[in-house]
């Protein structure tokens, strides 16, 4: 499975990690306090995992495309992996481009519980839902395409 070392890195986990890890070295600098803006969850909550979503969405649509282009058999489930990416990336686009336009304000604490938490952060829960659906669609698509 050598072929996942480095496409799984650079496709999934970099695109998924690194605007949150963006945040990390910004808390280190001297401030009185930290400011809201420099919570985890703030590169998040507005449902900013969809912009990683739509693109693995589209790298699955290419995949497919391009092993189509060279008359390559596809798995038999390949169709229905092209319908998925493209299902699953239209809802991801709708939160994306809401969540740019509408703004979730961080919770102080939550001491209600995670379903409270859930409820307030729906639009994170379901950018994470799509993005992992949409993580899988391409992972299996790229290991059963490069075989």
């Amino acid at each position: 499975m050598a072929i996942m070392d480095g496409w799984f890195l650079v496709n999934i986990v970099g695109p998924l990690l690194l605007p949150v890890a963006g945040i990390l070295p910004l808390r280190l600098l001297p401030l009185q306090s930290t400011p809201e803006g420099l919570r985890l969850m703030t590169p998040v909550k507005d449902g900013q995992l969809c912009w990683a979503s739509i693109a693995m969405a589209i790298s699955s649509i290419y995949e497919i495309w391009k092993a189509l282009v060279a008359h390559r058999d596809l798995a038999p489930w390949g169709g229905v992996a092209l319908a998925a990416a493209i299902v699953v990336m239209l809802p991801a686009m709708v939160i994306a481009a809401g969540g740019a336009a509408f703004n979730t304000p961080l919770l102080e604490t939550s001491s209600e519980g995670v379903g409270a938490w859930m409820a307030h952060f729906r639009v994170f829960g379901m950018s994470a839902v799509l993005t992992a659906a949409t993580a899988a669609i391409d992972t299996s698509l790229h290991v059963a395409l490069a075989q």
